[in-house]
Formats: C-alpha cells, sequence, structure tokens
C-alpha cells in the first residue's frame, strides 16, 4: 500500500512544454517516451494527472534538449487560464487580481499537490510563495513558469508589467540572468530562502477582470468537487500526509491529527486498522522521512534532528534509524545516496 500519497500535477504543464519544445523545432515525442508519457493520451485527457518525478524528469530532459536553463519561463509563453481548466475560469470571473490570485492559493491542488502554496501580505505587497514539500523533488525551472505564468495570467498583454516589486528564487544565480528580470521587470533575487513573487497590491486591487459573481460562484462550485476528488484519498494517505506537515513545525500526535481530519481518535484508529495499518506505524515512517530529509542538511546535528522528531534523546533515534535504514544516521550523512 502507497501510504506517502500521490503528488501529482495537472497535464496541462506537460502539454504546455511540448508546445514551448515545437516553437523552437524540438520534437517532444522522445522527450515524453523517456521518462513514460505520451502526447496523445496527455491531449485526449487534459484533466489527467502526472506523476510528479516523472514531470521533474521530463523539466530535466527539456532544460538538456534546449541547453536553456530559463527555458521554464519560455514555457509559461504556452499556458492559457483553459489549462488550469475550472481554476483558470474561476480566477478569470473574480473580482480583481488580489482576489484571483487568493482562490489560486486555496485550491492550488488542482494544479498540482507537490508545493504548498502560501501567500503572505504585507502593507503594500502580496507574496505568492511555492513552498517545497520535503522530498519531492522539484525542478527549478517548474518554479520559474509557475511565477513567469502567474505574471502572464495577470497581464496577458505583454506590454511592461509594473505589478511585481521583486522575486525571490531559491535556485542558484545563473551565469546569465537577464532572461529573469526581462520576463519580471523587476530585481530578481536568487538563493534567497524562499521561491516567493511580491505583487503590488494596489495594482492587484484595481486590476479589473470579468467580475461575474454568479459565474464565480458556479467555477467554485466545480473546482470544489474536483479538489475533493482530487483528495480522496485512503485514511492511511490522508493521515500520513499531515503527519510530515506536522513534524516539519513540530511534534505529530493522534489528537492533533484527529482532530484536523475532524473524526474522533477512537474512530480514526478504527479507520487505519480496517486499511491493516496504524498510527504509530504511520508516525514512525514519517520521522524516518523526515530524518532522511535533515540529514542532507550539514548545518543541523545529529541531536538537532533527534529533537525535531519528537525523540528524547539521540541514543533512541539512532536506534530507531538504524532498524528503519539498516544504517546508523552519522553512516548515512556519510553516504546520503544510500
Amino acid at each position: 500500500m502507497n501510504t506517502t500519497g500521490k503528488h501529482t500535477t495537472i497535464a496541462a504543464w506537460p502539454l504546455a512544454i511540448c508546445r514551448a519544445l515545437e516553437s523552437q523545432g524540438i520534437n517532444p515525442a522522445p522527450l515524453l517516451k523517456e521518462v513514460g508519457l505520451d502526447h496523445e493520451v496527455l491531449a485526449q485527457k487534459p484533466d489527467s494527472r502526472v506523476d510528479i518525478a516523472k514531470m521533474t524528469h521530463l523539466w530535466q530532459n527539456m532544460e538538456q534538449a534546449t541547453g536553456d536553463c530559463a527555458f521554464g519561463l519560455k514555457v509559461a509563453n504556452f499556458v492559457q487560464p483553459m489549462h488550469f481548466r475550472a481554476l483558470g475560469l474561476l480566477m478569470l470571473s473574480s473580482n480583481n487580481l488580489e482576489t484571483a490570485i487568493s482562490k489560486m492559493e486555496q485550491y492550488h491542488s488542482l494544479v498540482s499537490n507537490s508545493v504548498r502554496i502560501r501567500i503572505e501580505y504585507q502593507s503594500h505587497l502580496l507574496g505568492f510563495a511555492i513552498d517545497l514539500i520535503p522530498n519531492v523533488e522539484i525542478s527549478d525551472l517548474a518554479i520559474d513558469s509557475f511565477f513567469a505564468s502567474i505574471l502572464r495570467l495577470s497581464q496577458p498583454s505583454h506590454e511592461k508589467s509594473t505589478l511585481i516589486e521583486k522575486v525571490e528564487l531559491l535556485r542558484k544565480e545563473p551565469k546569465n540572468t537577464k532572461p529573469w528580470t526581462d520576463c519580471f521587470y523587476a530585481p530578481v533575487q536568487f538563493g534567497a530562502q524562499q521561491n516567493c513573487l511580491w505583487l503590488r497590491r494596489d495594482l492587484l486591487r484595481q486590476a479589473s477582470i470579468m467580475g461575474d459573481q454568479k459565474l464565480a460562484t458556479f467555477n467554485e462550485t466545480v473546482v470544489q468537487e474536483y479538489v475533493q476528488q482530487l483528495n480522496s484519498n485512503s485514511w492511511s494517505e490522508k493521515v500520513y500526509q499531515i503527519i510530515l506537515q506536522q513534524l516539519d513545525k513540530s511534534e505529530a500526535n493522534l489528537k492533533s491529527v484527529a482532530a484536523q481530519l475532524e473524526v474522533g481518535e477512537r474512530t480514526l484508529r478504527r479507520y487505519l486498522q480496517e486499511e491493516q495499518n496504524s498510527f504509530r506505524q504511520l508516525l514512525q515512517n514519517g520521522r524516518m522521512e523526515m530524518a532522511n530529509h535533515y540529514l542532507q542538511q550539514p548545518s543541523l546535528t545529529i541531536t538537532d534532528i533527534a529533537l525535531r522528531l519528537g525523540f528524547t534523546d539521540t541514543s533512541n533515534f539512532s536506534r530507531a534509524f538504524q532498524r528503519h535504514y539498516g544504517i546508523s544516521p552519522t553512516q548515512y550523512r556519510q553516504y546520503p545516496a544510500k
């Protein structure tokens, strides 16, 4: 049984990549085939989901084929509101761009559940942040393309934009930064602490879009149904995802997870037992997955990691890690690819 949940993205992204590659005279078929995707199948089912591991591999293949680390910015030119299906229509029917972008945060799992979207509000700025999920590899080009798509959906006229105040990117600074500054018309900070697109709130509020409340209500209903269907995982998958989220911030426990799922603790135990699982086992798996993630951060000591994961001391953590991986945390850190 898959206890980690499925991280996927909408088929619109590989389809946009195909169009971008074709515009450069590059046949996308071999690149798709290498990662186990088929253009005809994707085109017939644009609402289908693509495993994020395949998607990340495709971004890597695309970068290699083009020799262009900024090609993700060009892919955004082939993304339209309709590619986000009902969510794109919901954004277009919102009262203004600030509301539209808040809908992207609320329902981003329709586009991709492989990252977390977070909005930060300052007095005159709105920060649209893309937070990575531990142990889910996301291409830098995918982040570039997502941000550039937000700008394109906000200002489709291609006129020089003053909407963006600044851009923060986790990715290392490339030799040539001009493609990014040309795209966003704003300062771009590479090697930042987060991926965040900072937009001017006054312009977001002024930007007029369709603003049809009746249509917006209908589109939101469609989006909610889609997201509900997408998130109809097993109880084990739901619990595991919450455990990872809580471990990333604090210790996870049955009471808090049950409360988040709006069920009683005994009921949740029974649901997990029916799926031949237990909260204790899921918590242990989650701790070990997060331990793997933390051990790849040299700034964290073994003791830091043990305490972050809720172990009483380093010895208990080391024994649990040894049982799970067959190797000590210190040895694992020396051979991270193992």
